[in-house]
């Protein structure tokens, strides 16, 4: 699995997650901590494969969960049944930069220890051309969030 610091923004760190099985989300918590919002395209996983992913994010103790791309409504439902209480939302197929913009805008509250934002992660299926996409955002992320306010 990779997790590599993608951005930072306004406190918030935002990271990038290639994963090779579903299972390795659990160690998302050594490096990013606890209530970090998650953004995840994992189409064409089993519903068996979803549910594990779900079960491992559900224990990082997300402040919120989205997916996006095809797979998405699968995703919640199985998010939805891991961990009925966290915040959980389908971006279905709308573009890469508005779900991130969702996602790093939707929850700003400070962790009371830190008084940081919690972090965001982006999380991809291995091999997925779309974490290069993500790359090159995050490479602006500041520009890129401010072109979607302007879209709007």
């Amino acid at each position: 699995m990779g997790l590599e610091k993608a951005a930072e923004q306004d406190g918030r760190t935002v990271w990038l997650a290639a994963l090779e099985r579903p299972g390795e989300a659990a160690a998302w918590r050594e490096k990013v901590g606890p209530r970090a919002g998650i953004l995840a395209c994992l189409d064409g996983w089993s519903h068996a494969e979803l549910a594990e992913f779900c079960a491992a994010a559900a224990a990082l103790a997300p402040c919120e969960v989205a997916f996006f791309g095809p797979g998405a409504e699968a995703a919640c439902r199985a998010m939805s049944a891991a961990a009925p209480k966290v915040p959980v939302c389908a971006r279905g197929e709308e573009p890469l930069d508005e779900s991130v913009w969702y996602m790093f805008f939707s929850n700003e509250e400070p962790d009371p220890v830190t008084r940081r934002p919690p972090a965001l992660i982006v999380a991809f299926r291995g091999g997925d051309a779309r974490a290069e996409e993500f790359r090159e955002l995050a490479s602006r992320f500041s520009e890129a969030m401010d072109e979607v306010l302007e879209r709007e």
